[in-house]
């Protein structure tokens, strides 16, 4: 008898607790019914963790949205996934996103990102902040991007791109195995952008620093998107206090170039140039001189918290701009020299060609930007196949009320807009599985429809637009560019074996980095 209450009890027990909790997930969802608006969700209340499990069966995050919207028959629709607080309301159309992006203004956006890489990247990220704080910071930031700092960037790139191929056509001669080109491209890039910068160089920084640098950075990438109690993210929490420690050195001893510098002149007897002038003589350095200038512009060189951000977002830019551009640098190059796109790596080669006088052994700041539409084509085609993210989730953090699709919702609330299926759709991008740098070119014959152009969003989308999309391309146009100056050059691989694959991030990459043989083509 006694055996038997035991167990009657236990099942009362349980019975209760499972009531429980389905009567508290009843509640949250009418809560949140009445905050979020009558949009379906995509698993039932009672079962939230299965949007794990369908993220999972789909192997990407565009995947995994696209088999939900056409599962449910309704766009937009709310999703939960573990670790991340309330639910997600999900834009699969492009016209949705660009209503919701109409009201970035009022329910002031920031970017959602995983902790851990909040923590790698520090508080200060461009990405993390909102309003009138962001529109700062990118000013400060835009800076750096001037035409005149670009072309003071550029015969940097073209010697350093120029160096790579050409070690790496020796590297291969002396050996009969393939060398892995995303290796050299992640290594060249990141000493040329800590040059571009940081303005380090073998020549005044130690080269076990440079090194130390660079596998820190590869630490910090690793470690975004690893558990937080892991031992992968401690190794990028190192890392990126390292990284911090170097950057705010380094910038420190620039602003104080900078204010003896302004002493001297006899800008202001306080040492600061007024609002609007003061350092406009100065030639363009490296970025960190750039930005330096645009800090004492605003008066605002001596704050503590205004500097701490600078440094978050000088550790973001590098990482972007050397392991970002490395991997779509190392997609464009795979896509170009498959055997069945040579008739793309002749035509970039006859474009470059044209932009070279006799006298010239690269193209001019101008040409490279302006007269190269060709290799900004085959650059666009390639983040389409593989985009290094396929959607950005914004967080709007106020409690603002406001009508969304005829719906009164109140925040907070997340919106993730995706964009990777839009890449694919053959609706929007005819034959899309072909490599086709011509369906950018508006004289071409295959020039995508404004829908499709509307729809093309690679760089994120907004007031949070990547900043540095117009350095990136520079980049990447100028290490194309040094690829084909040789008109022999080529890349010779296992087409079987070496293939674009699905990842978390970049969302899209070359297995095993793409080996290959860089080589005279006979």
């Amino acid at each position: 008898m006694a055996t038997t209450s035991s167990s009657s009890s236990t099942i009362a027990a349980v019975a209760v607790v499972i009531t429980t909790i389905a009567l508290q997930r009843l509640f949250v969802a009418r809560r949140w019914r009445k905050r979020l608006g009558n949009f379906p969700f995509s698993t039932p209340w009672f079962l939230p963790s299965l949007d794990l499990l369908h993220l999972i069966r789909a192997g990407s995050i565009g995947k995994f949205l696209q088999n939900r919207s056409a599962a449910l028959g309704n766009d937009p629709f709310y999703i939960r996934l573990p670790g991340s607080k309330g639910a997600t309301l999900c834009l699969s159309n492009p016209a949705d996103q660009a209503e919701i992006l109409r009201k970035e203004g009022k329910l002031k956006f920031s970017v959602d990102l995983p902790e851990t890489m909040n923590k790698t990247h520090g508080p200060g990220s461009l990405q993390l902040m909102s309003g009138e704080k962001h529109n700062f910071f990118r000013k400060i930031f835009s800076s750096l991007l001037s035409p005149a700092a670009l072309q003071a960037y550029t015969p940097h790139f073209f010697q350093a791109f120029t160096s790579m191929w050409r070690e790496l056509e020796e590297q291969c001669e002396g050996s009969k195995g393939p060398v892995v080109i995303q290796d050299a491209i992640c290594k060249t890039q990141f000493f040329l952008m800590a040059k571009i910068l940081y303005g380090m160089t073998p020549d005044n920084t130690t080269m076990d620093l440079m090194f130390q640098m660079r596998d820190d950075f590869e630490a910090q990438l690793e470690g975004h998107f690893a558990p937080p109690y892991s031992g992968k993210f401690r190794k990028a929490a190192e890392a990126s206090q390292r990284l911090h420690k170097i950057l705010a050195e380094k910038f420190d001893a620039i602003l104080g170039k900078k204010h003896a510098l302004l002493l001297e002149e006899n800008v202001d007897g306080n040492g600061r140039g007024n609002k609007g002038g003061g350092t406009s003589n100065i030639p363009v350095g490296n970025a960190m001189e750039t930005v330096a200038d645009a800090l004492i512009k605003e008066g605002v060189d001596r704050d503590p918290k205004v500097i701490a951000d600078v440094i978050d977002n000088l550790d973001l830019l590098l990482e972007a701009s050397h392991g970002t551009t490395m991997n779509v640098t190392t997609s464009t190059l795979y896509f170009l020299n498959h055997s069945k796109n040579s008739d793309k790596l002749k035509k970039l080669r006859e474009e470059a060609r044209a932009q070279l006088s006799i006298e010239q052994e690269f193209p001019t700041f101008d040409k490279l930007k302006a007269g190269m539409p060709y290799a900004d084509a085959v650059i666009k085609e390639t983040m389409r196949l593989a985009p290094i993210v396929e959607a950005v989730t914004y967080v709007a953090n106020d409690d603002a009320l406001f009508i969304f699709k005829g719906q009164q919702i109140k925040g907070p609330i997340k919106f993730m807009l995706p964009w990777d299926h839009f890449l694919m759709d053959p609706r929007l991008f005819p034959r899309p599985e072909e490599f086709l740098p011509e369906r950018w070119i508006p004289t071409s014959g295959l020039y995508v429809s404004e829908e499709a152009r509307a729809a093309y969003t690679v760089f994120g989308m907004g007031r949070h637009v990547c900043l540095g999309n117009q350095l990136a391309m520079l980049v990447m146009k100028s290490s194309l560019y040094c690829f084909v100056h040789d008109e022999a050059r080529g890349i010779q691989f296992d087409e079987e074996k070496v293939l674009s694959k699905l990842g978390i991030f970049p969302a899209y990459s070359i297995s095993d980095g793409f080996p290959g043989r860089v080589s005279k083509i006979k």
